[in-house]
């Protein structure tokens, strides 16, 4: 058998989610390595009647620094509150999830 050369510091889970709010579409993808949200990010785009879509803005969240970038047209406020509730879910989720496996260790 082949001796490894590296070592594994860490392991992420990557998942890729959309939501939409009126004409507006919200790509997000996060990472978290099992215990904490590693890093988030969203595209916005406004989608048309027929399916065009265009750019609307860009938001991340990493290592508790948040980061947007909008058009100058943009009116931002009602994204920012939107990616706002999107941090909540998933830091909710992920507080949930640690719990549950939490209970999973103790019973075991």
């Amino acid at each position: 058998m082949k001796t490894k050369i590296l070592t594994e510091n860490s392991r992420t889970t990557q998942v890729e989610a959309i939501t939409k709010s009126g004409e507006y579409e919200y790509q997000v993808s996060y990472s978290y390595d099992g215990k904490e949200l590693r890093r988030l990010s969203c595209n916005i785009n406004k989608v048309t009647g027929n399916e065009e879509r265009t750019y609307s803005g860009y938001m991340s969240s990493e290592n508790g620094n948040k980061a947007m970038n909008f058009p100058a047209d943009i009116e931002i406020a009602p994204h920012i509150t939107m990616f706002e509730s999107i941090l909540q879910e998933v830091n909710e989720g992920l507080a949930a999830t640690n719990k549950k496996e939490n209970r999973l260790l103790i019973t075991s």
